[in-house]
């Protein structure tokens, strides 16, 4: 039976997508739809409803992972409270619904992402309050919580163990969470001559598998969610090693400049998941593989 965290974090992973949808349904009409006084008074309506739903969520969420005393849900208060009073100010002006929807509801700024990239990765403390503080929409703030479960190895290592093993280069591979025969045989695969440092996968159901791999890229999270015969990898690299290996990886978003983190996702058949996520795996830089710059005069 899954212990109170487990059930906590499936919830999560749930009302993530619930949400998600949730925040692309009540999006208004664009500019070069008609609409008329009815349908936009339909519309705000539903709006409203939508807006009370997600902020209960948010706050379930919160509670669930960072307490009733946190931060994090006092910063979520103060926003459904601040939402709730925009949202009344704009009446039935349908630019100012899609104004209010733009920045409180979908907003999701370049330079909270790169906030979130640069205090939210394994094997660190994160500050909680700090990147919660700098939360300005519904969004931004689940982006956030979404970055934090990922790339908490505290959070991850409360969980069941299943079962672990340990590799050609003595580190452990720990299996945690809920039992599912699929991910279950991915651990079983799990090659002992492929370099990784601690690896953790953590089952959260039949659809969805989290994985942290020290030591690649400082500390490699791929996030594997299986959608009929189609599996999705999402994955965070915060340390960028090597920038010629790294922008060789499916689906990865290039490094430029002085990038240090990047992200990535690929899709690719189930049947073939063992072979490529563990080729995935290959191909991530370690410290290994850092180019050294040229000292400079």
């Amino acid at each position: 039976m899954p212990n109170e965290l487990m059930i906590k974090l499936q919830h999560f992973f749930e009302a993530d997508v619930r949400v998600k949808r949730e925040m692309y349904v009540m999006a208004p009409p664009n500019a070069c739809e008609a609409v008329d006084e009815e349908s936009i008074k339909k519309y705000a309506d539903n709006a409203y409803e939508s807006l009370l739903y997600i902020y209960s969520e948010l706050k379930r969420i919160a509670i669930d992972i960072f307490g009733s005393d946190s931060i994090v849900i006092n910063r979520i208060m103060y926003l459904e409270e601040a939402s709730k009073k925009a949202f009344t100010a704009c009446g039935l002006d349908i630019s100012k619904l899609r104004w209010f929807h733009e920045n409180y509801v979908s907003n999701l700024r370049l330079e909270f992402l790169n906030l979130v990239k640069n205090e939210c990765f394994g094997y660190i403390d994160i500050d909680t309050g700090l990147i919660a503080q700098q939360t300005t929409s519904a969004d931004e703030m689940l982006h956030f919580i979404h970055y934090y479960v990922l790339n908490n190895d505290t959070l991850l290592h409360a969980l069941p163990v299943i079962d672990q093993k340990k590799n050609a280069f003595d580190q452990p591979i720990v299996l945690r969470g809920t039992p599912a025969p699929m991910f279950e045989e991915l651990y079983k695969s799990f090659p002992l001559d492929m370099f990784v440092g601690y690896t953790d996968m953590v089952i959260i159901d039949e659809h969805k598998l989290i994985m942290m791999v020290r030591d690649l890229g400082h500390a490699l999270t791929i996030e594997i969610t299986l959608k009929g015969q189609t599996a999705r990898l999402e994955y965070f690299i915060p340390k960028v090693c090597n920038v010629d290996m790294v922008n060789k990886l499916p689906g990865v978003n290039k490094v430029k400049g002085d990038m240090e983190r990047t992200t990535g996702a690929t899709e690719v058949d189930v049947s073939t998941l063992p072979q490529s996520l563990f080729k995935f795996i290959s191909m991530v830089p370690s410290d290994s593989d850092m180019v050294l710059k040229p000292p400079t005069f």
